[in-house]
């Protein structure tokens, strides 16, 4: 009977430890990753570092730089170059190293002592070989929970690729924006130093006051300033961008030079919370935390008077040559220590956790709820530009115009009006630019696409559509406006020679 007892404890122990020999392939992990990335429609990053997949992924690296970085294909990028991806996979290398130490038993340990006798004769030999019983009952439960937080590490692992995407979209946007905003300026600056160009020549003339003529060159300079700071802001948008794609600023590489338009609608603030609260992935790490720490409590309470319990085998030689072998257990007895403490511990930390997932939850509701409203206002500021200050702006140029030519305004005066009609056509382009990156927070707040995000956006209005030649570029000339040594005609049309609508010009105004 005593040998059958110890053959099934045999049997456990190897049993036990060829189960812990089954780790978790780093294919595995990799994989778990790319389903809870492909699920929110982003690119699978797989597990870098091998010499094929960083051949693999230099060659996409060079295919994607040939060409224009489309929002798809930074996002490509980023999840091939940003060194980011190897922290986040170096640190699920570590937690399946956690997997393995929690499947293994710890090793056996051998014993050996010889005593000899102070007047001479045999020596007392004992061998003894022992096994920590404990940690053998215990491993089942501490190699589920290596796995339980194997599997959280994947979840925070992927939480952080979201937040990597939501990066590389905010930081496009904001690039495309600069890009266009920059463009615009520079064609502003020109037409204000040609417009200063002709007031000097006009000044020279005798046709306006030394004062119109400070008006006209103090406008060159400030649009020289702003062309040179919206260069600048493209510079540090580029930079941005360059940073969190993973590659560098100096390489050669552009992205797409229009923003896209907004989509036609939004999710409804109860289906959005009721998706964020499913897919935030570090909800479910919480959630899945509160699991293994009420399971940890459960074990706590089971084994609470278990203490350090080992088996041991010996063998031992004594001096008048006769030899003993038998098994001896320690058992340590729960009189002072009865794990009180443990269990206190484990209720306490599951009560945390209880309360970090209930902030959690409550952020999330109070996120959602905020960038549906930020969302909301931004897309009404982009309307009310693209519906009302645009058109006014484009009537008060063609007005302008009019007056202009039956000589009842200057042509300062149509000057300014087309200044203040570009200014419009930027903050428009910021405008959408604001929406577009207040979508891409709530994104990130839902932990997952919106409705809308399948669709192929249209673009905007380009600059080249916005820029229309002001007057002065021209050298458009009235009766005591100045000399008009080509002839040309004014470079804005009057309003009856504009398309009625914008269904028959796309370039009218801003499309939707």
């Amino acid at each position: 009977m005593f040998r059958s007892a110890w053959s099934g404890i045999a049997a456990s122990v190897i049993g036990v430890v060829l189960a812990g020999c089954a780790s978790t392939p780093r294919e595995q992990a990799a994989s778990r990753i790319d389903e809870l990335t492909a699920a929110r429609q982003l690119p699978r990053p797989g597990w870098p570092g091998d010499a094929s997949s960083e051949a693999a992924a230099q060659k996409r690296t060079e295919e994607l730089l040939a060409q224009l970085l489309t929002l798809e294909r930074s996002l490509q990028l980023a999840f091939l170059r940003n060194p980011g991806i190897r922290t986040a996979y170096a640190e699920l290398g570590i937690a399946q190293s956690d997997v393995i130490e929690a499947s293994r038993l710890p090793n056996p340990t051998f014993g050996y002592s010889r005593l000899r006798p102070d007047g001479g004769g045999h020596s007392q030999i004992t061998r003894g070989l022992s096994l920590p019983l404990a940690d053998l009952l215990l491993l089942p439960a501490r190699r589920r929970f290596a796995r339980a937080e194997f599997e959280n590490a994947q979840l925070t692992i992927g939480n952080a690729l979201v937040d990597l995407a939501s990066s590389v979209e905010t930081a496009w946007f904001d690039y495309v924006s600069a890009k266009q905003v920059a463009e615009m300026r520079r064609a502003v600056s020109r037409a204000a130093d040609a417009a200063a160009e002709f007031a000097q020549r006009s000044r020279e003339a005798g046709n306006i006051s030394a004062r119109n003529l400070a008006l006209e060159l103090a406008a060159a300079s400030e649009a020289r300033i702003d062309a040179a700071n919206a260069a600048a802001d493209a510079t540090r948008a580029r930079l941005e961008l360059a940073a969190v794609l993973g590659i560098s600023v100096r390489e050669k590489w552009d992205t797409a030079n229009e923003l896209p338009a907004p989509p036609g609608g939004d999710a409804e603030e109860g289906v959005l919370l009721e998706t964020a609260l499913r897919q935030r992935m570090d909800a479910m790490a919480l959630r899945r935390n509160v699991a293994l720490l009420e399971d940890a409590l459960t074990l706590s309470r089971r084994w609470r008077f278990l203490g350090e319990v080992s088996v041991r085998y010996e063998r031992e030689s004594e001096t008048d040559g006769a030899r003993l072998s038998g098994p001896t257990l320690d058992l340590q007895l729960p009189i002072f220590n009865q794990g009180q403490g443990a269990v206190l511990r484990a209720r306490s930390q599951l009560e945390l956790a209880k309360a970090e997932l209930a902030t959690v939850e409550l952020s999330i509701r109070n996120d959602v709820a905020l960038a549906l409203d930020r969302l909301a206002a931004s897309r009404d500021i982009a309307e009310q530009y693209r519906t009302a200050l645009i058109p006014q702006r484009e009537a008060v140029v063609a007005r302008t115009m009019e007056e202009y030519n039956f000589m009842l305004a200057g042509v300062f005066e149509l000057l300014q009006a087309k200044r203040e009609e570009f200014d419009a056509y930027q903050q428009y382009l910021e405008a959408v630019r604001d929406y577009w990156i207040t979508r891409v927070e709530l994104k990130r707040v839902a932990g997952g696409q919106l409705p809308g995000d399948e669709q192929s956006p249209k673009a905007t209005l380009g600059v080249d559509e916005i820029i229309k030649p002001m007057p002065a570029e021209d050298h458009s000339q009235h009766q005591g406006m100045g000399a008009n040594p080509k002839g040309d005609p004014p470079a804005t049309q009057p309003e009856s020679q504009k398309p009625s609508s914008p269904e028959h010009d796309a370039h009218s105004k801003p499309r939707e």
